[in-house]
């Protein structure tokens, strides 16, 4: 198991845009039995950098007009009836 450990961070290391789907599918393409989970609990961590956190903010900023949270849920009353809610916000620029 330490082979197919030091394989998955020498691959992260080295193809930084692969995630753990990428790389498992290398990996069973060598003949290794491996999870695709075992994988991803293997790959290093790799922080949050500023720069990303940015484009996140940006890219919310700008759709913020057409963003909206959709859901529906079901609720049991006292009186064993159940109610459906359909829900939904929207997140209007103020002023």
């Amino acid at each position: 198991m330490a082979e197919i450990r030091t394989l998955v961070r020498r691959l992260a290391a080295e193809n930084p845009t692969w995630g753990a789907p990428r790389i498992h599918g290398e990996i069973q393409k060598l003949g290794l039995a491996v999870s695709e989970r075992t994988v991803s609990r293997y790959m290093p961590r790799r922080p949050v950098g500023p720069e990303a956190r940015q484009r996140w903010q940006t890219f919310l900023s700008n759709h913020r007009e057409v963003i909206a949270a959709i859901d529906f849920l079901t609720v049991p009353t006292a009186t064993l009836r159940i109610l459906f809610v359909f829900f939904v916000v929207h997140h209007a620029r103020r002023g």
